[in-house]
């Protein structure tokens, strides 16, 4: 029988974790909660994004720890949150995604378990 992906998202992080815990609870073995970022992130290299070597990319950058090119970057410098005078890490209404991988005979429980628990699929 053929996989199905499941890819619900939630407004916060403690109703995706009570999903996820009835969902393993029943059985259901690939369930992955992930917080949905408004830029990509990742580890920042010392190298180029040491304040103190001078060797900043952009403030942008820095400010909101990614990567960005610098097209994006300047595009990104619009966020309130660069400019310090407001901001919000969170993006959307719905941050947080929940995956489910499943056989097609589950789909319709597995839907109906996030959606008592706040999930929209």
């Amino acid at each position: 029988m053929a996989e199905r992906n499941i890819l619900s998202y939630f407004s916060s992080s403690n109703q995706a974790q009570r999903a996820e815990a009835e969902l393993k609870q029943l059985g259901y073995e690939v369930v992955q909660i992930d917080r949905i970022h408004r830029y990509p992130v990742g580890p920042l290299d010392d190298d180029l994004y040491n304040p103190l070597s001078g060797q900043v990319s952009s403030l942008t950058n820095q400010v909101l720890g990614t990567r960005l090119s610098d097209d994006a970057a300047i595009l990104a410098a619009s966020d309130p949150s660069v400019s310090g005078m407001s901001g919000d890490e969170m993006p959307g209404r719905y941050p947080f995604i929940l995956t489910v991988v499943t056989g097609g005979k589950q789909v319709e429980q597995a839907v109906s378990i996030i959606k008592k628990h706040g999930g929209f699929v």
